[in-house]
C-alpha cells in the first residue's frame, strides 16, 4: 500500500522518525549544498523561514531539530510530510530521505487509520433508557424498537448447584419453550445495585421464581432474602410466584414447610418435568364454551295465550302416548292378567276397556286442577325500592385488649346510673 505523503500532515511524524531525523541533523556540517544553505539543522531553520533571533539560541538547545519542526508546524497548520522531505532535498541529504522513506509510509498509514476510525462515534447515553436495561436481551430488543424483555420465570440457586441449575434451563428452555432469566448469564455488567436489579427481574419481569433447595442454598443469606422476597410479593399481589424444588434432602425454612414442593428424586409414577413445566406456564385466558343455551325472553309473556297453548301440547302428548300405553301393557303381560290393580285415591277400574279411558280423565282432570292455580297466581313484581341496611355505628372493635374492654364496661355503668337517676326525678316530680 502506497501512501500518498502529500495528504499526510507533520503532525502524524512519529517520536522514532524524530529521532531519526534529530540524529542526523544535529551535528554541525562543515561543507555546503550548492545552494550554499548548511546541510544540518541550520540549513533546516533557514528553510522552514523562522526568526533569526531564535537561530543563536538554538546552538545551545539539547535537540535543535526536534524544536525547530515543532515550531514550523505552529507557524503553518497545513506542513505535510511531503513538504519536509523536499526541504530534506534542499540542503541535499539524500541519506535522511532514504533512511525515513519506510518510516514517513508507516506514519503515513497509521495516520490514514486513525482518521477512518474517528468517522465512527459513539452513541450519547440516554438516562431514561439505560436505567431500563438490565439484561443483555434488553439490548438487543432496544435495538429492535421493542419493548423490555420478560420471562416466565427466575432461577435462583447456589453457586455450587450450577450443574443441576444449567440442565434445568436445557430442559426448560429448549424443549417446553420456556423463557428464563439466570443471574450469570442474562445480567448486564455495571449494575449500581445488583440486588436491586435482581428484585427489579423478579417483581416486574418474571411471572414466577424457580427455587432450586439445597443445603448450599439455605447457607446463603442472599438467596433466603430473595426467597422472602418473592413470597411477600405472591401474598400481595395474590399470586402464584415461588415454585420451590428440593434437589437434595435438607431441613427446610418456615416459609416453605407448608407449600408443596417439586421433588427431584421422587421416583414412581412422578412426571417432575412435566410438573415443572405446568407449574410455570401462565394462564391468562380461559376457552369459552360455543354450545351456550338461549336465555327465553319472558319480557312479553301472556299467561292466558300460553294456558291455552300447554293445554293443547298436552291434548297432543296424550294421543302420542296412547300406543306407548298399548305397548306398556304388552310389557306388563296384562292379557295374562286380567285382574287390575285398584287405585282408591282417584276411581277403581274395573273392566280392561275402561281403564285406559278412566287414567286419561284422571290425568286431565288434574291437569286442569294445575292450570287454574297457574292462572290464580300473582305476578312478579320486582323491586325497586332502595334497602335500608343496618347501620355499622353501633358495632363493637374486633380489638380485645384490657383498656378497651374497661372503658366499655365504665360507659356501660354510666349509662345505667343516668337511667336511675333520671327515673327517680321523674317519680319524685309526680
Amino acid at each position: 500500500m502506497t501512501v500518498e505523503l502529500s495528504a499526510v500532515p507533520l503532525v502524524s511524524l512519529s517520536a522514532q522518525s524524530k529521532c531519526v531525523i534529530s540524529s542526523l541533523l544535529n551535528p554541525l556540517k562543515i561543507l555546503p549544498s550548492e545552494n550554499g544553505l548548511p546541510r544540518d539543522w541550520r540549513g533546516l531553520a533557514h528553510v522552514c523561514k523562522l526568526s533569526g533571533e531564535i537561530i543563536p539560541l538554538l546552538t545551545s538547545h539539547p535537540d535543535p531539530t526536534a524544536y525547530i519542526l515543532t515550531a514550523w508546524q505552529q507557524q503553518e497548520k497545513d506542513i505535510t510530510l511531503k513538504d519536509l522531505q523536499t526541504v530534506l532535498e534542499e540542503i541535499e541529504r539524500w541519506d535522511i530521505l532514504d533512511d525515513t522513506s519506510k518510516l514517513f509510509e508507516k506514519d503515513g498509514e497509521r495516520y490514514l487509520e486513525q482518521l477512518q476510525r474517528s468517522q465512527t462515534s459513539a452513541e450519547v447515553i440516554s438516562n431514561d433508557i439505560d436505567e431500563k436495561v438490565l439484561t443483555v436481551d434488553d439490548i438487543h430488543r432496544l435495538k429492535q424498537g421493542l419493548e423490555n424483555q420478560y420471562y416466565d420465570a427466575f432461577l435462583l440457586y447456589a453457586a455450587e448447584d450450577v450443574n443441576w441449575a444449567t440442565e434445568m434451563l436445557e430442559k426448560l428452555e429448549n424443549k417446553y419453550n420456556l423463557k428464563l432469566c439466570v443471574k450469570d448469564r442474562d445480567l448486564i455488567a455495571g449494575v449500581t445495585f445488583e440486588h436491586e436489579a435482581i428484585m427489579t427481574l423478579i417483581s416486574e419481569r418474571c411471572n414466577r421464581l424457580i427455587v432450586l433447595i439445597s443445603n448450599n442454598f439455605l447457607k446463603s443469606p442472599a438467596n433466603k432474602f430473595f426467597l422472602s422476597y418473592a413470597q411477600a410479593l405472591g401474598i400481595d399481589k395474590r399470586q402464584r410466584k415461588v415454585i420451590p424444588c428440593l434437589y437434595e434432602k435438607c431441613k427446610l425454612p418456615p416459609q416453605l414447610q407448608y407449600m408443596f414442593i417439586l421433588d427431584y428424586n421422587r421416583v414412581g409414577l412422578y412426571d417432575f418435568w412435566g410438573k415443572l413445566r405446568d407449574s410455570v406456564q401462565v394462564v391468562n385466558k380461559v376457552e369459552k364454551n360455543t354450545s351456550i343455551v338461549p336465555v327465553k325472553d319472558f319480557s312479553n309473556f301472556d299467561a292466558t295465550n300460553e294456558n291455552e297453548k300447554d293445554k293443547e301440547s298436552t291434548k297432543e302428548s296424550f294421543e302420542v302416548q296412547k300406543p306407548r300405553l298399548q305397548n306398556n301393557k304388552e310389557m306388563l303381560n296384562i292379557k295374562e292378567n286380567p285382574n287390575i290393580p285398584e287405585f282408591d285415591s282417584v276411581h277403581k277400574l274395573k273392566d280392561n276397556d275402561n281403564s285406559k279411558d278412566n287414567f286419561l280423565q284422571w290425568t286431565k282432570k288434574n291437569f286442569l286442577q294445575w292450570s287454574k292455580k297457574e292462572n290464580n297466581r300473582k305476578e312478579y313484581v320486582p323491586i325497586s325500592e332502595t334497602v335500608s341496611l343496618p347501620s355499622i355505628r353501633n358495632l363493637d372493635t374486633l380489638s380485645t385488649s384490657t383498656e378497651l374492654i374497661e372503658k366499655k364496661n365504665k360507659t356501660k355503668f354510666i349509662n345505667k346510673y343516668v337511667k336511675r337517676v333520671q327515673l327517680k326525678k321523674i317519680l319524685v316530680k309526680s
